[in-house]
Order: structure tokens, then C-alpha cells, then sequence
């Protein structure tokens, strides 16, 4: 009987779903969730992850624009850092109009997202592009006359050499167009030293995850307040590439426009291998890597 109550109940409980507003369809396939904070490219306003259970439909952007960029440093803060990490390895010289260029390209993306940076904090506008490329948290301390960006464990990622160059060349050219009248600095910290960052599977939206230190399980970091699924360490989780290659297939393509001008003969065979090796991803390293260029 209580079998029998609880299948009653889902089934109302989709009735009811089904009997609210459809989403808008995009034109350009471009949505984002106002609730979970999330960016997707897809065919129709469905959740690609949590289909059936999500109340929300993805928000189209030619009907209602993204709040702020802040959302995007999820990207950076929680996604595996495999975009950040071919970068790393295939710059090699050119750095500070590299870094011009990766900020053109950023500012490029959010147009065409419809962010209205006219509308943003020029602050929160750099923050968002400093995660996003570096894949670092960031810390920011301001005074009267400057500020200054510090990048936690950029060491695990980039060379900090070869990153502060390159953000050096971005931070000049965001400055000017942004009209920020601080003074740019950039500083590093090592917090985690020498153990290992995490890398999570979770089993129920087929989400992959990478951030903070090693532990078996860890709590949604997109949907701490309302998530009850705990991902798992890639170590104890099975799962089909499949899932893999569709988290890169529907995530915006800032990275690929990253990628735009990088010559892929630059890219270390070794770093990709390993990458691969590390996320259990090998017999589907071309086909994923393909995501980024």
C-alpha cells in the first residue's frame, strides 16, 4: 500500500509539473537556470541534468538576459580543469598579447550572451574572467589606489610565471575598457601545498567535478541548499564517458573561443595522456579534447 501511495504521488506530482508554463525556445541555444546558476547550450529549455526531477526550466537569453557573471566562475571553480590545463600547456611565449587577446575573446562571449557589462561591477567582471581562465579561486584585496588579484594554488594548474604575464596583458586591456581607475596587481598563495585537489562523479545528474581537497564524498558545491546526492571521488565511481563528453557537449564554449589561435602541435602529449589517465577518459581523449577546439 505505501508502494502504491508513493507512485500515486510522483505521478500527481508530474501532472502537476507538466500543467505549469512551458520555457521559451532559444534561437541561439542559449539558456541558463536562475536557480542552480548554471549556463547550457541545448536544443530545448530542459534541464540536460536533472530532467523529471527539476520544477525550473532553463531561462532562454534572448528572453530574459543573465543576471551576472558571477555564475560563470562555477566554470572555472568547479568543472574540471582541462581547458586551464591545455592552455597551460600550449602557451608558450607571446604572453602579454595572449592575454589581451584571451580578454577581447571573454568580453566577445558575454556580448553574445547578452550580459549587459555596462550593468556589471567592473570588478566583478575581471574576478569572473580571472576564474575562468586560471581555474583559481581568488582572493581580492583593494585599497584607495589599487587592487589586487590573488590567485590561490595557481601553482597546481599554470606555471605562475607564465599565467601572471598572461593576465598581466588581460588586466590592461580590461582596465581600459572598463574604465577602472584602480591600479591592477596580482599576488599568489598556496593554501593546499602539496595534497591532492578532488575529483568528484556524482552519480544522479552525471556531473563532474573538480575542486578543493581529496575526499571520498562532498556535498553539491552548485546545490549545497537542495542537492541530497553526495558525489563520489572518481576513484570509488563508475561511469560511462559518455557522461563525460556531455558535460563538455552543452557547456558554453568560452574555452573552445579560448583555444581559438592556440597551434595544437604547442599541446603536450604528455600533459594530455595524463589528464586522461587521471579522469578515466582515455578511450575518449580525442572525441573530448574536440570540445575545446
Amino acid at each position: 500500500m505505501d508502494q502504491m501511495n508513493q507512485m500515486n504521488r510522483m505521478q500527481m506530482i508530474k501532472n502537476r509539473i507538466d500543467s505549469f508554463p512551458r520555457g521559451s525556445l532559444s534561437a541561439s541555444n542559449h539558456y541558463w537556470c536562475v536557480t542552480c546558476k548554471k549556463y547550457f547550450v541545448l536544443d530545448k529549455p530542459e534541464c540536460p541534468y536533472m530532467a523529471g526531477m527539476c520544477i525550473n526550466t532553463p531561462i532562454a537569453v534572448e528572453n530574459l538576459a543573465p543576471e551576472s557573471t558571477e555564475a560563470l566562475e562555477k566554470f572555472g571553480l568547479f568543472y574540471p580543469k582541462i581547458p586551464q590545463r591545455i592552455l597551460s600547456s600550449a602557451i608558450h611565449d607571446h604572453f602579454p598579447e595572449t592575454g589581451e587577446r584571451l580578454a577581447v575573446t571573454y568580453l566577445d562571449f558575454l556580448k553574445e550572451w547578452r550580459f549587459d557589462i555596462s550593468e556589471q561591477q567592473p570588478l566583478q567582471t575581471v574576478k569572473s574572467f580571472i576564474i575562468l581562465l586560471t581555474g583559481c579561486e581568488t582572493a581580492q584585496r583593494i585599497n584607495e589606489k589599487s587592487i589586487t588579484f590573488v590567485l590561490m594554488d595557481a601553482g597546481k594548474i599554470w606555471e605562475k610565471d607564465k599565467i601572471k604575464k598572461i593576465l598581466e596583458g588581460s588586466l590592461a586591456y580590461l582596465k581600459n575598457v572598463l574604465k577602472i581607475e584602480h591600479e591592477l596587481h596580482l599576488d599568489f598563495i598556496d593554501i593546499f601545498g602539496e595534497r591532492e585537489v578532488g575529483k568528484y562523479y556524482c552519480a544522479k545528474c552525471g556531473m563532474f567535478f573538480e575542486f578543493g581537497i581529496k575526499r571520498d564524498t562532498v556535498t553539491c558545491p552548485l546545490m549545497s541548499q537542495k542537492c541530497m546526492f553526495d558525489p563520489q571521488h572518481i576513484e570509488k565511481a563508475s561511469y560511462s564517458t559518455d557522461k563525460f563528453v556531455k558535460q563538455f557537449e552543452i557547456t558554453p564554449d568560452i574555452y573552445k573561443r579560448f583555444m581559438q589561435g592556440i597551434d595544437k602541435k604547442n599541446i603536450s602529449s604528455d600533459a594530455l595522456s595524463a589528464i586522461a589517465k587521471e579522469w578515466k577518459i582515455a578511450d575518449r581523449q580525442d572525441e573530448i579534447m574536440s570540445k575545446f577546439f
